[in-house]
């Protein structure tokens, strides 16, 4: 006799029936039955306790038709930000939100505290007509006792900055400060108190400097060179850093003018606003963007430019390489960097497509070409011809270990190694990953 086994499949179906007889007999006998709503189910299961019932008083506290908005200065962008406004360990919830009345939206901004595992709204208060919050920033009073927010909100084309107060009373301080087309803020006096800089456009281009950010009474305006057609593009520059071997601190300030970078740096002189002289010239003009950097880690910015050193050989159809070189203003009249007062620091090789900075040593400075060929990279003294450094760059699938060759890195999709009877290996340490 044949015998026939059970198919999973009939087992299953077997089951299924089972378990709806089930089902019905708990009805029929009036027992009620809850299943979860599918969106519980699709809820994040390492959320903490405390969160999820942050979002559920935010959700009820918010009208039908409230939009968030979130500060898009912020790296994460979130329903709420939580800071210590009353500085006492405990984080509350700040959450801003806009509605729109007969084509103008209105922003509100909601505060809930955390009592134990409840959370409790303690503001509700428009604060300003606009679309976005453009910037928000967490400023501690003079007392340690609080924390205030500056905020900037959009509204069209025009940004316009708000000092908020008291944040939790009932009724908070709103104080509307200033229009701006860029804002920065930052200890720019270095007295451990947070000032302000505005950048206005209009008929005139002006910096407005308030020497503390929570009490913006004293004002001071300055006018920028900008000419008709000039651009303050997204790259270009607007804040507060180190500026010279003092640890001074000094406001970077550039524009775009007919495809070139011109960098302005103020600083304090006798609590004035003013601008550096570099040796004759208020400004610097580069022909490649420039951007900031403390490359050598000593608490001063470096200033980079990218150029083709002659020589230089790439790949068909492929740009040349390029030299990053970093640049410091040491206020005096130095070469070769425009004869601005700016002196070479240091120089590098970084390989977008390989993924590694190559740190030339002090030697090299000014007199490297580099060829990059199929996949290799080679570091050559223009002044010898010889070859100072040459790295082979393999995929980790097409890897295979040799005596000849030894491994210097290794990242995520590619092997560094070099020739293994060269004098390549005492710079194998200036090869830095940026995977």
């Amino acid at each position: 006799m044949i015998k026939f086994e059970e198919s999973t499949y009939g087992k299953d179906l077997s089951l299924m029936k089972y378990f709806v007889i089930f089902l019905s007999t708990l009805y029929l006998a009036g027992c009620g039955l809850t299943l979860p709503h599918p969106a519980s189910l699709l809820e994040h299961p390492a959320l903490p306790e405390w969160e999820k019932s942050l979002k559920t008083k935010i959700d009820e506290d918010l009208p039908t038709q409230a939009e968030i908005v979130a500060p898009r200065n912020q790296s994460i962008s979130r329903l709420y930000e939580l800071i210590d406004l009353n500085r006492d360990g405990r984080e509350e919830a700040v959450t801003f939100y806009r509605m729109q009345d007969q084509g103008t939206f209105q922003i509100t901004l909601l505060v809930h505290e955390r009592m134990k595992k409840k959370w409790v709204l303690r503001v509700s208060q428009p604060i300003a007509t606009g679309r976005s919050i453009d910037q928000l920033h967490v400023l501690t009073d003079p007392t340690k006792t609080r924390n205030q927010l500056v905020i900037g909100v959009t509204s069209l084309e025009k940004n316009t900055v708000y000092l908020l107060k008291d944040l939790m009373k009932p009724s908070i301080d709103v104080t509307k400060i200033d229009t701006y087309d860029r804002l920065t803020i930052a200890d720019l006096n270095q007295d451990q108190r947070q000032d302000m800089v505005l950048l206005k456009k209009g008929q005139s281009t002006e910096l407005v400097y308030y020497e503390e950010a929570l009490t913006p009474a004293v004002r001071q305006t300055t006018s920028l060179p900008i000419q008709e057609g000039d651009l303050f593009a997204d790259h270009d520059l607007f804040e507060i850093d180190t500026i010279n071997a003092a640890k001074k601190k000094g406001l970077l300030v550039s524009f775009t003018r007919e495809a070139k970078m011109h960098l302005l740096v103020f600083q304090l002189d006798q609590t004035k606003l003013s601008p550096v002289d570099f040796a004759g010239t208020p400004e610097i003009i580069e022909p490649m963007y420039t951007f900031p950097k403390d490359v050598d880690q000593d608490g001063i910015v470096e200033f980079a430019h990218q150029y083709t050193p002659k020589g230089s050989i790439g790949r068909s159809a492929e740009e040349k390489p390029q030299i990053t070189a970093y640049y410091a203003w040491n206020g005096t009249s130095v070469q070769p960097f425009l004869e601005s007062g700016f002196e070479l620091r240091e120089e590098q090789y970084i390989d977008l497509e390989y993924n590694f900075v190559m740190r030339f040593p002090a030697n090299w400075a000014t007199r490297e070409t580099i060829e990059k060929k199929d996949n290799r990279v080679r570091f050559i003294n223009r002044e010898t011809g010889t070859i100072d450094f040459e790295l082979e760059i393999i995929p980790k699938n097409q890897y295979i270990a040799s005596h000849q060759k030894k491994k210097i890195k290794e990242g995520i999709d590619y092997v560094y190694v070099i020739t293994a009877n060269q004098s390549y290996e005492e710079y194998a340490t200036n090869v830095a990953l940026v995977e």
